[in-house]
């Protein structure tokens, strides 16, 4: 189980809810890349409408900037993070983040050293224009490249559009914690998706 700071527990790929505002923006000018320190702001500002208004993660603490950056620096060159980004309207930034997602240590322990979870985010007014699927295509080909050897990741089992995503790519369920996550007055049951990279 990845830890708060790693890089999410769940991944977040939920419908659209309204009022919404979809994604215009073409898929060509949509540019899928590494994540760097001018992203965080806007990396922290997807995060933490999730910790605060959704069941994508059982974090509740949202990050500061400073915190956002401790967690960019423990991503190292294994555990990549990358954003989905587009040429901004906004004069004070080259580029907006649409969406993001993350490679983190599934344990800590040695015998994991292969294993990896992953966390997938879409702005909330983002969602429903294929931009958890660019980011999580991304994440498999970095993680091959980088020799993992499997890809975890566990997900609230009422967060449909998540296991879809992950079933369309490859992803295959092996478990389900029954209740093991309280959050927003409720509990949560978690679904254990994996795909085998070898």
């Amino acid at each position: 189980m990845s830890t708060p700071d790693a890089g999410g527990s769940f991944a977040a790929a939920k419908s659209c809810p309204l009022p919404c505002t979809r994604s215009s923006a073409p898929a060509d000018r949509v540019r899928v890349r590494a994540a760097r320190e001018s992203d965080l702001a806007q990396i922290a500002a997807i995060w933490n409408y999730e910790v605060l208004g959704s069941n994508a993660t059982t974090d509740t603490e949202p990050r500061s900037l400073a915190a956002q950056r401790e967690w960019l620096a423990r991503h190292t060159e294994r555990y990549p993070v990358v954003v989905a980004a587009i040429a901004s309207d906004d004069p004070e930034r080259d580029e907006d983040v649409l969406a993001y997602g993350s490679l983190s240590p599934y344990q800590a322990k040695p015998a994991f050293a292969r294993t990896v979870e992953d966390s997938v985010y879409v702005e909330r007014n983002r969602r429903g224009a294929g931009l958890g699927g660019l980011i999580l295509a991304e994440l498999i080909r970095r993680a091959q490249v980088l020799e993992h050897h499997s890809i975890l990741a566990r997900i609230t089992a009422k967060n449909t559009a998540s296991l879809r995503l992950h079933a369309r790519h490859g992803f295959h369920p092996v478990g389900r914690e029954r209740e093991s996550a309280f959050k927003l007055g409720r509990w949560h049951d978690v679904t254990i998706m994996q795909r085998p990279l070898d």
